[in-house]
C-alpha cells in the first residue's frame, strides 16, 4: 500500500473463517449474476467490506521513492562504449519485467480549493508524486477547475488531442480562436450549468466569458502527449456540446425501459459520431454521467483506466470505497473511503476495485472522466464486475482477457 495502516491479519483470518457461515446480500447478488443476470442487484444493506475502512489519504501520505537501480549488464561487461551504444541497457528479464512505479495517488481537489473570489485555473497537479516533470493528475490526464467571475473572461490553452469541459455552475460562452490558416473564424459554444462540451486538438487559446460566475471542470490529455514527445496535429472529432436537457432526457428515457429498475447503476455513456468504434466521448477520453439512488450500494468493479471523478451533486453519506483486492465473497478488503463533495473531484487509481455507496436520502450524481478511450481502442480496458470474478473463482477459473471471439 502507498500509505501505512495497522496490521489486521488476525482479524481478517477470523472474518474469513466466519463469512461462509453468514448469509449476505452480496452472495444473493452473486447468485443472480451467476444465473445470467449480470450486475443487476441493488444493495440496500451495509457496504460490502472485509476489515476496516480507511480514511482518504492526503498528499503527505505519499512520498516519491528513489527505486533501486536495476542491474545493467552492459554497464558491467562494457565499461567503455561508443556514442551509439552508450545509452543502451540490458536487464535480466524477471527482475524488471514488472517495474515498480510510483502509484497513482488517491487524492482530491474540492470546491474549497477554488473558493477565492477571483478568475483563474486551479489544477490537480500530482506530478511530483507520480515522479514526472510536467503537470499531471494521472500519467495521461490533467484535471482542474476553471473559474470565471461574472462579466470577466479567461483564456485556457492545452497542447492536447482532447479537452473536456463540464459546467459545474454558472453560464457563459467559450470562443475557440481561429486555428491556423485553414480556419477563417473560430467556433462559439454557449453553455449553462450541467452542460458539457469537448474540443479537439486546438493550437490557439479558448476564451471563456461568464455571463454569471462560472466554474468548469476541465480535463485534457496533454500529459499523454508530453510523455510521447509529440504535438497534436490532427483534429479527430468536431467540437461537440451536450446540454443538460439532452442528458437528463436520455436518463429519463432509460428509466422507462423494461428492467431498468433492476440495474445496479443508472448511467449514460457519452459518445461521439467520430468515435463509433469505441463509443467514447473522444478518441482518448471516456465520460459517464452516473446516478446512485438513495440507500444503495453499487457492487465493486475495476478497470485499467484511471477515473477522475467529479461529484456533480450528493447528500451526506455518499462516498466511494476503493481497495486493491476483494475476497471470495466480493468484499472490499480494508478499503479507502473517499467522501463525495459537490463540486469537487477525486482520483480512482487504475486496477483498484471500487464501489459507490449512497446511505443518504437524495440521489448522488458523479461524472467520471477517464483515459478509457485509449484503453478501449487498445482492447485493454478490461472492466470487471465482482459477481463475474466471484463466479470464476467458484468455478476454479483464473480469468484472462475478456471474451473477444
Amino acid at each position: 500500500m502507498p500509505f501505512s495502516r495497522e496490521n489486521r491479519v488476525l482479524e481478517l483470518l477470523l472474518l474469513a473463517f466466519l463469512l461462509p457461515f453468514a448469509s449476505s446480500s452480496s452472495e444473493e447478488c452473486t447468485a443472480t449474476a451467476a444465473a445470467g443476470g449480470g450486475e443487476t442487484c441493488l444493495q440496500v444493506s451495509e457496504p460490502v467490506v472485509l476489515g476496516n475502512v480507511q480514511s482518504a489519504p492526503t498528499a503527505s501520505n505519499y512520498t516519491f521513492e528513489e527505486r533501486a537501480s536495476a542491474k545493467d549488464y552492459l554497464d558491467i561487461l562494457y565499461k567503455e562504449r561508443q556514442i551509439l551504444t552508450k545509452n543502451a541497457r540490458v536487464y535480466e528479464y524477471e527482475s524488471v519485467s514488472n517495474p515498480v512505479l510510483n502509484p497513482v495517488p488517491i487524492l482530491s481537489l474540492g470546491a474549497d480549493d477554488y473558493a477565492a473570489n477571483e478568475t483563474g485555473v486551479v489544477t490537480a497537479d500530482f506530478s511530483s508524486l507520480l515522479g514526472i516533470s510536467y503537470p499531471a493528475t494521472s500519467p495521461n490526464l490533467l484535471a482542474g477547475f476553471v473559474k470565471v467571475l461574472e462579466g470577466e473572461e479567461l483564456d485556457t490553452k492545452a497542447e492536447a488531442t482532447s479537452q473536456a469541459f463540464y459546467v459545474v455552475s454558472g453560464s457563459g460562452r467559450s470562443q475557440l480562436q481561429p486555428d491556423g490558416e485553414e480556419e477563417e473564424e473560430g467556433k462559439l459554444i454557449e453553455w449553462a450549468t450541467g452542460d458539457m462540451f469537448v474540443v479537439p486538438a486546438h493550437s490557439e487559446p479558448i476564451t471563456h466569458t461568464a455571463s454569471s460566475t462560472a466554474v468548469l471542470y476541465w480535463v485534457h490529455d496533454e500529459p499523454l502527449l508530453r510523455y510521447l514527445g509529440v504535438k497534436s496535429s490532427e483534429k479527430k472529432f468536431e467540437p461537440t456540446l451536450y446540454t443538460k436537457e439532452m442528458l437528463m432526457d436520455c436518463v429519463e428515457e432509460i428509466k422507462r425501459e423494461p428492467g431498468s429498475g433492476e440495474k445496479n447503476r443508472m448511467g449514460i455513456l457519452l459518445g461521439n459520431k467520430d468515435t463509433e468504434q469505441t463509443k467514447t466521448i473522444t478518441h482518448t477520453l471516456w465520460a459517464l454521467l452516473n446516478t446512485i439512488p438513495p440507500k444503495t450500494v453499487q457492487l465493486p468493479h475495476k478497470h485499467n483506466s484511471v477515473a477522475l471523478d467529479l461529484c456533480v451533486s450528493a447528500g451526506e453519506g455518499t462516498y466511494t470505497l476503493m481497495s486493491r483486492q476483494i475476497d471470495h465473497n466480493g468484499r472490499l478488503v480494508d478499503p479507502v473511503r473517499m467522501d463525495w463533495a459537490p463540486g469537487g473531484m477525486f482520483v480512482t487509481p487504475p486496477g483498484w476495485w471500487h464501489s459507490h455507496v449512497n446511505e443518504g436520502e437524495q440521489p448522488g450524481w458523479v461524472l467520471p472522466l477517464q483515459d478509457a478511450g485509449i484503453y478501449t481502442y487498445q482492447r485493454s480496458l478490461d472492466i470487471r464486475f465482482a459477481p463475474d470474478s466471484i463466479r470464476h473463482y467458484k468455478e476454479k477459473i483464473i480469468a484472462g482477457v475478456m471474451d473477444q471471439f
